[in-house]
């Protein structure tokens, strides 16, 4: 018995009797396949979502004057450790044992905060050592790493990702990490996950449970009286353009409101948190356009009703210049080409210092 159990494999007892496990004869070729499906799988779950959104990219600029807020300290604190693994890993020279059947490295570091509020970094790389076993992500790997430090899992406060070869960054966590920081929310409500947009680390994607975070916006001071004073707030709406966190902005002479305008208006809202809209003066419609058909009044009051505009700008300027974009810090200026009036103003390069700056979005 023993001789043929060893022939078969591992033998277990039942009922006294000792009987032969089968063993399933894998040849390496299957293996190879197996565990090639299986990280191209992984893969997909990884860059999947990264596809699908548009996500606004920090940069460390956002974080560094937010000295006393916890979150920030961490985000820093994960970026620059993940920038200083990164080197390490780079000048060190890549042991190709660990990566031998997919090729791709992936680098994390997670930050934890002690009861002291002491920021710690641990590192943590991707591992393929055998099919049965699996493979170990880099994010697991990292928390282990602090795990086995002690560390308790309330303190994890940021994870960091990075494909040190550019090939597939940003790079969010796997299905199975996501799994592992799911579980962690009961320890902590928010931890901070970020994927960077290369191995320079300079720029960087952020989410919290999930959710992807807006970049914070800088604190503005009020434009100019000449600006702010010409600013008409819809009703309800208690913000100021500058203090929106994504500004857009759309100027017309708005003369008999049609469907296609209120379209246009609606899907200029959808660029952004506040849509400011520009009315031109009577004087600036007539000098443009020959004659108004529906007096200023009429046309303001019919602006601010609708829904999607958050604020209006009278005697709004034709040429729309570089200045009157960084006062009111505008993010995007939306146009369309299906009316004669905003086809005459592209066509004078009213638009020009928007589009400079890249941030004309046209609608269709």
């Amino acid at each position: 018995m023993g001789s043929a159990g060893s022939a078969l494999g591992i033998c277990v007892q039942r009922d006294g009797a000792v009987e032969p496990v089968p063993q399933h004869n894998h040849s390496p070729h299957d293996l190879e396949a197996e565990h090639h499906e299986h990280m191209e799988f992984v893969k997909a779950l990884r860059i999947e979502r990264a596809k699908e959104e548009d996500p606004e990219f920090w940069s460390l600029k956002d974080v560094s004057g937010e000295a006393d807020e916890p979150k920030a300290m961490a985000i820093k604190k994960a970026i620059e450790e993940l920038k200083l693994y990164y080197d390490d890993w780079n000048h060190a020279g890549h042991d190709v044992f660990w990566h031998r059947k997919s090729h791709q490295v992936v680098l994390a570091v997670v930050v934890c905060r002690a009861e002291d509020g002491s920021l710690k970094s641990y590192r943590g790389m991707n591992t393929e050592v055998s099919l049965p076993a699996g493979s170990l992500c880099a994010e697991r790997a990292a928390i282990a790493r602090a795990a086995s430090d002690m560390r308790r899992a309330a303190e994890i406060e940021a994870v960091a990702v990075l494909d040190p070869k550019d090939k597939i960054n940003p790079l969010w966590p796997c299905e199975v990490c996501q799994s592992w920081l799911a579980k962690l929310k009961d320890q902590n409500a928010a931890i901070c996950v970020m994927a960077v947009s290369d191995s320079s680390c300079g720029d960087f994607v952020v989410r919290i449970n999930g959710v992807l975070q807006s970049r914070p916006c800088e604190a503005r001071s009020a434009p100019p009286a000449a600006i702010a004073d010409r600013i008409r707030l819809a009703e309800d709406v208690k913000e100021q353009p500058w203090e929106a966190k994504t500004l857009v902005y759309v100027d017309g002479a708005w003369d008999q409101l049609d469907n296609d305008q209120f379209a246009f208006l609606k899907a200029a809202r959808a660029k952004g948190t506040h849509l400011m809209a520009g009315i031109y003066s009577d004087d600036v419609v007539k000098a443009h356009f020959g004659s108004v058909r529906e007096p200023f009044e009429s046309r303001l009051a019919r602006l601010l009703e609708d829904r999607h505009v958050s604020s209006v700008l009278t005697d709004a300027p034709w040429e729309v210049q570089e200045e009157f974009i960084t006062r009111l810090g505008i993010r995007h200026v939306v146009i369309e080409s299906k009316t004669a009036e905003r086809r005459k103003k592209w066509c004078q390069g009213s638009y020009d210092a928007a589009r400079k700056l890249g941030l004309v979005v046209q609608l269709g």
